[in-house]
């Protein structure tokens, strides 16, 4: 939450909203940066042994395609399929 001081100019006050807003965005593309390196990974494995690890090889394409309802998004979901 951004407090507001009414001795600062509206500039001041901008670039403070703006500077948080950037802090967020980086941390947010870093959070999807790092998912996504770790799907791709998880996608070369081989599916018996992603399977033994209880991860189904069509959870990692829906997380890839971008569906965040993928098991690997909510571990204490049940997977549709069995």
């Amino acid at each position: 939450m951004t407090t507001i001081d009414l001795d600062e100019s509206p500039l001041a006050i901008r670039q403070k909203t703006d500077a948080g807003f950037i802090r967020r965005l980086l941390r947010r593309w870093v959070e999807r940066h790092r998912e996504r390196t770790t799907l791709i990974f998880l996608s070369r494995i081989e599916p018996h042994l992603l399977r033994d690890m209880g991860i189904e090889p069509g959870d990692i394409f829906d997380a890839l395609d971008g569906k965040r309802s993928s098991v690997l998004f909510h571990p204490m979901r049940k997977p549709d399929h069995h």
